[in-house]
């Protein structure tokens, strides 16, 4: 077929009549691809779902099938708006607008395109256009106004992208037309990509596509005829079927434990699966998380080797009442259960009037203050004193200890990120407002916990006796406080 042939209305129309709702028929008679029955469940998928998700094992051709959707969807769809990236700008150009190069030299319809290095442009209409665009937590801005009757987003080895690119994209999908699709290896046990293919936003009942779910597939190096059997069973065999290596490369599924995860799910799973008793001497210690702006306060108690139950989340208080709502916890463990709370509060911002006002109502001798950003008491081994609360915590959860079952404090402990400390290989855990930054709440009550570890009683005599009742008789029988 010539140039000529191929730009003319009658063919033009022949395409995008024919293959507009055929993604897998376009790929096999216009880009002359091969075939895989994976692709074509994703190829339907895409043709009639506004998301569709791919978590694969290496080799499978996903990449190929990202560079084949762009390819068919600029063909068939009057001024379409595609967006593409990747998780790193090497991938982006090298990889997959590489394999969109490759394609096009096969096809039937090459002649209607014209490849740069950012762009893929039909007919030299800037309103029939591609473009592949490097992501930046820095701005997110460069995926937001993309608002056309057909856009098409494609995020390759997406599991790395931040989910604040991928909030701001989430605007485009206001039309009909509008398509995303997300391909990548599940290195990751969460993030967008991770809820979109694993977790909480990944379809399950009827009605979940209508609500802005995903429909995902996960897609093992085993399932794809471009990989090798052998090179599977050589992967089985030296990195060992339940291994996370072997789950990410070849199974298409996301590690048991993220290397920059800091706590373990396993910990917190564990920890909240068992039930032990309460030795009537451990001390009561009371960890308060006071908010800043929109975030939660927090009231968690601790005794020993268990968290107690009765978990406070408050929102919205000023600070004399959050003062009083401290107050009545410790009158409730005095008066109900004959125990003398140790209260340990973060003293920044309304927290230093937290802790004044109740010094003033009577309870210094149960009041304690402290800054997490000040110096650890190891400093060489903590960047602050917030990291250490945490390492604390850490290996206390490592032992036979109890959790409550809050799914909350599951989140706040397993959310918390280890950050790269540079040269002095301190511990260095992200902030706050990092936490903030790739769409992660403050965790308020995991901090609450992590309190509990900031001062260490037993090593403070001259304190023990404004908390002998906690060291002295057993607390009465009968209610979860007991043992």
């Amino acid at each position: 077929m010539t140039a000529s042939s191929t730009r003319t209305p009658e063919f033009i129309r022949h395409i995008a009549e024919t293959y507009v709702e055929d993604f897998n028929g376009y790929r096999r008679d216009i880009l002359q691809m091969g075939d895989a029955a994976w692709q074509d469940e994703v190829g339907d998928s895409l043709v009639v779902n506004k998301r569709t998700a791919v978590g694969a094992g290496h080799g499978i051709g996903k990449t190929g099938l990202g560079a084949a959707a762009i390819h068919w969807f600029i063909s068939t769809r009057p001024h379409p708006a595609i967006v593409a990236t990747a998780n790193t700008e090497t991938q982006l150009r090298t990889k997959l607008w590489r394999e969109l190069a490759k394609l096009n030299n096969k096809a039937a319809n090459k002649d209607w395109f014209e490849w740069r290095t950012s762009t893929f442009t039909m007919f030299n209409d800037p309103t029939a256009q591609a473009q592949a665009i490097a992501w930046s937590e820095d701005n997110p801005e460069a995926f937001a106004g993309t608002h056309e009757q057909h856009v098409l987003g494609l995020f390759d080895e997406a599991s790395a992208i931040a989910r604040v690119i991928f909030n701001v994209f989430a605007g485009a999908m206001t039309t009909p037309g509008a398509r995303w699709l997300l391909l990548g290896n599940s290195t990751r046990n969460e993030g967008y990509f991770y809820d979109a293919v694993h977790g909480k936003m990944k379809a399950r009942k009827p009605g979940d596509l209508s609500r802005g779910m995903w429909n995902s597939f996960v897609v093992p190096s085993w399932a794809s005829p471009f990989v090798d059997p052998s090179w599977v069973e050589e992967m089985r065999a030296s990195l060992g079927e339940e291994s996370d290596e072997f789950r990410v490369r070849v199974a298409g599924l996301p590690p048991r434990f993220d290397a920059e995860q800091f706590i373990p799910r396993e910990f917190v799973t564990k920890a909240m699966e068992r039930t032990i008793p309460l030795f009537h001497r451990w001390p009561l210690v009371i960890g308060a998380d006071i908010g800043h702006t929109n975030d939660r306060s927090t009231l968690v108690p601790r005794r020993g080797r268990k968290v107690l139950p009765k978990i406070e989340v408050i929102r919205g208080e000023r600070t004399t009442d959050f003062a009083r709502r401290i107050v009545e916890e410790i009158r409730f463990y005095r008066e109900e259960h004959g125990l003398q709370a140790q209260v340990v509060a973060e003293m920044i911002g309304m927290g230093v009037g937290v802790v004044e006002t109740v010094e003033d109502m009577g309870y210094a001798d149960q009041m304690w203050g402290i800054n997490t950003g000040q110096t650890a008491h190891e400093p060489e081994l903590y960047t602050n004193l917030r990291c250490e609360m945490w390492a604390r915590m850490k290996e206390w959860l490592e032992g036979d200890v109890e959790l409550p079952n809050v799914p909350e404090l599951n989140d706040d402990l397993t959310t918390v990120k280890r950050k790269p400390s540079g040269t002095n290989n301190k511990l260095r855990l992200e902030t706050k407002d990092e936490m903030r930054r790739r769409g992660v709440k403050s965790p308020d009550i995991g901090d609450g916990l992590a309190l509990t570890f900031a001062v260490d009683f037993d090593l403070l005599p001259e304190k023990r006796d404004m908390y002998a009742d906690a060291y002295g008789d057993p607390s009465p029988g009968g209610s979860w406080m007991s043992n």
